[in-house]
């Protein structure tokens, strides 16, 4: 059941029973939402009682902190913020509108308020299907209007005994229902060492919560934020940092601290040679290190969050699943996890996406096609809910790779680095996928792109720098390389075999069996990641010096 209302559907409803909808709805400890989208709606109820038009640049500015040359041609943070809330409503309405008197929406298209009573009664003449969605109708239909007085003691025990019986199946059921985590929110706040710097802190600061909204892996909330009431359990960190400008360098010191606790988790200091740079461009690198270390996959927050509870669902899910496919985890938990959120929340698009490429992992390009079928759907579900979402796109990409569809993968993947430029992992992904197309130059480019500035690589890009180092004769580099990706894949098992083998080390024999490497593995393997047949061939050759047999089967690369 949607929230969405209609104007002519709409009923008359006060300014004080609008402000009160709003209150009872902020004050309700279910509805799990960032602040910045609960400082959104108050906005747009009180515009809506002023009966004043909104517009996204009032929003941005007003409430969101932006400056005052915002501009959402180039800036879409406006439009993600409103999808996310209208999506948050319909979910909270789904589960628990009943507890409500008043829906509240926001129209699509349009940055309004709506509001409609739940328990509004439809006049009779009108047909069950012309009822607009948010309308919940009660009649009671056992109790005709004239029933003896006998029969309505009767039935008023039996309704009572019924009500009963759902309460103590409700409290059961809630004891059960597993904790849903959300996305962790984030206050930034930024300081010049010197106050004669304030203004460049104040750019560098802009440029952060730019940087930081591209990611999906946080809620960036402005300070003056706090005060609006949340769930008490809805995790928060601030992130404070001073900044400083000597004649050849820029840098900012950083921490990292728990807000209800107070406690101290991280802390770093980011440097900027400016030597022969423009101010702008030690400006912009200083701020993707800095996005990169807060938000990343594998960043502060992120590092923090793996430690959260494992029988929890949600944003957690989706965390763990993303280190999984990063070191090989257990991909079969995260999967699990996954579905339970799907389950509970089938419009999340982070859970839909990233379960979209855990389905992939195992068997990538050699996805059995009813596998690939689901994982192609749940990736565009992500994408049509979230279409300026850097996650949704990689799972589209990988969706549609395994598919066998490399240019609409290669658009879908290169829409990704597009939405958020700093993220290592889009980079990656996208430099593995020109990389094993043949596009060797520009998968290589952006694998190390990727692997820059960075403390730690994302697998894909090491394994990029691998296979490149492989094909040029690097062989000891290779091996470097497939050292550092952390848990073995049979990919890298290959590659490091066919080093040892070119290289005639005593070692090659036993990197064979340690990699369970015989003919149908080796096939297995390339066909999943569809590498060229000319590497095929390079790699065919290092695992037979090894000591594999791939002749039950014959040369493989052809």
């Amino acid at each position: 059941m949607g929230a969405e209302i209609d104007d002519e559907f709409q009923e008359h409803v006060d300014d004080t029973e609008a402000e009160a909808a709003l209150q009872r709805l902020l004050a309700d400890q279910r509805f799990k939402t960032a602040d910045r989208q609960k400082a959104i709606l108050t906005y747009l109820v009180a515009q809506r009682i002023k009966d004043e038009e909104v517009k996204a640049y009032a929003i941005a500015v007003d409430v969101l902190g932006r400056p005052s040359n915002f501009d959402s041609s180039i800036d879409p943070i406006v439009r993600i913020e409103i999808s996310r809330l209208r999506s948050t409503l319909e979910s909270f309405y789904v589960a628990f509108g009943e507890d409500h008197d008043i829906w509240i929406s926001v129209k699509k298209g349009k940055y309004i308020a709506c509001f409609a009573r739940n328990t509004a009664n439809a006049p009779h003449h009108r047909k069950a299907d012309e009822i607009p969605l948010g309308h919940t109708i009660r009649r009671n239909p056992y109790q005709p209007e004239n029933t003896p007085p006998k029969r309505r003691l009767m039935f008023a025990g039996l309704m009572v005994s019924v009500l009963a019986a759902i309460a103590t199946l409700s409290i059961y059921s809630y004891a059960q229902r597993p904790v849903i985590s959300t996305k962790p929110v984030v206050y930034v706040t930024v300081d010049a060492a010197n106050p004669q710097q304030a203004g460049e802190a104040s750019q560098v600061r802009d440029g952060l919560l730019t940087a930081l909204t591209q990611f999906q892996t946080i809620i960036v909330a402005q300070p003056a934020y706090a005060s609006v009431r949340t769930n008490a359990a809805d995790r928060r960190y601030s992130v404070q940092l001073k900044y400083y400008s000597d004649l050849d360098e820029r840098s900012v010191w950083w921490q990292v601290t728990e807000n209800a606790s107070g406690n101290l988790l991280m802390s770093g200091l980011e440097k900027v040679e400016t030597a022969g740079k423009s101010e702008a461009v030690a400006r912009q690198e200083i701020v993707a290190s800095l996005a990169k270390r807060i938000a990343a996959s594998r960043g502060v927050i992120n590092s923090i969050k793996l430690n959260a509870a494992q029988d929890s669902v949600g944003n957690d899910c989706v965390v763990r699943a993303e280190y999984a496919l990063e070191v090989r985890g257990s991909l079969e938990a995260a999967a699990n996890c996954l579905e339970r959120t799907v389950r509970l929340m089938p419009h999340d698009s982070d859970a839909n996406a990233v379960l979209a490429r855990i389905l992939l992992a195992p068997a990538g390009r050699a996805t059995p096609p009813e596998v690939a079928d689901r994982a192609l759907r749940l990736a565009q579900d992500a994408v049509a809910r979230a279409p300026f979402s850097d996650r949704a796109q990689l799972a589209l990409m990988a969706a549609q790779a395994a598919g066998g569809r490399l240019e609409a993968a290669i658009e879908a993947g290169n829409k990704a680095v597009a939405l958020n430029p700093n993220s290592p992992d889009s980079l990656a992904a996208l430099g593995g996928l020109l990389y094993s197309a043949g596009y060797t130059s520009a998968g290589l480019a952006m694998a190390k792109e990727a692997s820059a500035e960075t403390d730690i690589v994302p697998r894909c890009a090491m394994v990029v720098l691998a296979l490149d180092a492989f094909r040029d004769a690097r062989y000891s580099e290779a091996l470097l390389w497939t050292e550092r990706v952390t848990g073995r894949s049979s990919l890298t098992s290959v590659i490091r075999a066919a080093a040892l083998g070119e290289l005639g080390s005593e070692q090659a024999p036993g990197s064979v069996t340690d990699g369970g490497i015989d003919a149908a593995a080796f096939k297995k393997t390339v066909d999943a990641v569809g590498l060229p047949p000319d590497l095929v061939t390079m790699l065919e050759r290092g695992v037979t010096k090894a000591g594999a047999d791939l002749e039950p089967v014959g040369s493989i690369s052809r």
